[in-house]
């Protein structure tokens, strides 16, 4: 007794060929969680320092949306003029965000076109650390120069839904 099925060898071949396609996919996904290129992991975060290292920015290059975020930004003692840093904020970064708060607080705060502008106190001389705590607001790549004196650092972060 024989069964006559009749098979599409075409389609199996055609299905075969997106499974592995799909299987592909996730696991090129799954790599990239867990390196840190779509949420937490050793390649999420980044340090970026000027030439002569008076201002280094640490930061994660992938943030969610309105999820709350920080960067670190280190001062070395070159920064301080008449004990406070000037710090000059441009980009589309500062646009592109909610500030949430500043530690120290800045003394003063001001805008100017296409970012803000800090005044920091600073009590002692030596490395001075500053956090900025902050929500994402706008979808893309946010790009920020962070300059002090004619010292500058670019960095730049992804916002995702």
């Amino acid at each position: 007794m024989s069964l006559e099925i009749e098979q599409h060898e075409r389609f199996q071949r055609l299905e075969w060929a997106w499974e592995r396609v799909g299987t592909a996919l996730v696991t090129l996904f799954i790599l990239a969680g867990l390196l840190g290129l779509v949420a937490a992991g050793p390649l999420s975060w980044s340090s970026r320092s000027s030439a002569t290292e008076v201002v280094t920015v640490e930061f994660d290059r992938v943030i969610g949306h309105e999820a709350d975020e920080s960067i670190t930004l280190h001062f070395g003692p070159e920064a301080v003029v008449d004990g406070a840093i000037t710090v000059e904020l441009t980009g589309s970064w500062p646009g592109g965000i909610s500030l949430q708060g500043i530690t120290p607080q800045p003394s003063e705060q001001r805008a100017v076109p296409d970012g803000m502008v800090l005044e920091i106190p600073v009590a002692t001389a030596g490395t001075t650390e500053v956090s900025v705590s902050f929500r994402g607001q706008e979808y893309g790549t946010l790009d920020g120069e962070l300059a002090v004196g004619d010292e500058s650092v670019s960095f730049s972060q992804f916002v995702t839904p």
